[in-house]
């Protein structure tokens, strides 16, 4: 998969607009393999706009006005996003230097414009100085 830096040189964008997304569960929103499946995402003012060189899915968008729930939450380690888009789930993860990104912070603010993202404290817990501790303690 193309790496998020290349993508952003090749189609002139703007860093702080672009999120590396690894996909946990999807129903059929987007392509996913066994396992986790990673995207690249645009972030525009009205969708999330997502790609994948290996499945040949480019420019999927998944308007911010789909949300219908959003929740942080801790698993294997990782900080994931746990959502229903259109009535499906749609659960996504990503590094925690991604999720401090301005592009991160965008998407949630997006997000936020349509519906309240629960679990806050969990992004909290994670983003802080002990977030070495709670990656260990929800590893399991």
């Amino acid at each position: 998969m193309m790496t998020v830096k290349k993508y952003c040189e090749e189609n002139n964008l703007d860093p702080d607009k672009v999120f590396d997304m690894v996909l946990g569960e999807s129903g059929s929103i987007l392509p996913k393999a066994k396992g986790f499946t990673g995207y690249i995402v645009e972030i525009k003012d009205h969708c999330l706009d997502c790609n994948n060189d290996k499945f040949n899915v480019f420019h999927k968008e998944i308007p911010f006005s789909s949300f219908q729930k959003a929740e942080f939450g801790i698993g294997s380690g990782q900080l994931w996003l746990q959502c229903i888009v259109d009535g499906e789930s749609f659960v996504f993860c990503s590094t925690r230097k991604n999720w401090k990104s301005p592009a991160a912070k965008l998407i949630l603010e997006k997000i936020g414009e349509h519906t309240e993202i629960l679990g806050m404290d969990d992004y909290n817990k994670f983003m802080g100085k002990f977030f070495l501790f709670y990656m260990i303690k929800y590893a399991w």
